[in-house]
């Protein structure tokens, strides 16, 4: 990543939430539109990217029958498991080495993508690729201003979304944003009848 794992992992031990993501009113609304992209009421197995503290987890987990979130950073993932969420699991890695096994209905990438060495980039979207379900979701979502860092939150997004699209030609995308954020739901094929 372009940014060092222990230096997130101090800001996480320091302050706990240094992002307000359990107070501020900006991401409660940010995370209540990303998730309103997507069309089905509920996914069998859903993988989040970057899940941080596990503010957004807990609303994924209730639209999923399990979720496992991932962040590089032990003092995050500490705070997420401590949450308790019951069809939740939370492992210490960095994508793309420890991109998990299995196939995925859901996958969300949120404000992480743009961390990333154009070569973690790449073959972060060759997992996604890989481990996308037939008539799964991706949700992708990043900071629109500047970022401090080699790839930018609308080249990932752009990049990653073309690439799915090229293999799964029958899909759906979904998109909101405003001046400080921009996301985007991939939805391959219809989605089910009920919502499953």
């Amino acid at each position: 990543m372009t940014r060092d794992a222990a230096s997130f992992d101090r800001l996480y031990a320091e302050q706990g939430d240094p992002w307000n993501y359990e107070t501020s009113a900006y991401e409660a609304e940010k995370y209540r539109r990303c998730l309103a992209l997507l069309p089905r009421t509920n996914y069998r197995a859903a993988l989040e990217v970057g899940c941080s503290i596990g503010v957004m987890s807990a609303l994924i987990a209730a639209r999923c029958d399990s979720l496992l979130g991932i962040d590089f950073a032990p003092a995050a993932v500490a705070r997420a498991r401590g949450r308790g969420i019951a069809n939740a699991r939370f492992e210490t890695g960095t994508i793309p080495r420890d991109w998990p096994p299995g196939s995925w209905d859901l996958i969300v990438l949120s404000e992480v993508l743009y961390y990333l060495s154009r070569p973690a980039f790449e073959q972060t979207v060759s997992c996604v690729l890989n481990a996308l379900a037939p008539g799964g979701a991706c949700l992708v979502a990043g900071y629109a201003g500047d970022t401090e860092t080699q790839l930018g939150a609308s080249e990932t997004q752009a990049e990653l979304l073309e690439a799915v699209a090229a293999t799964r030609p029958d899909h759906l995308i979904q998109r909101d944003s405003t001046s400080h954020w921009s996301a985007a739901a991939f939805q391959c094929g219809a989605p089910p009848s009920g919502g499953r």
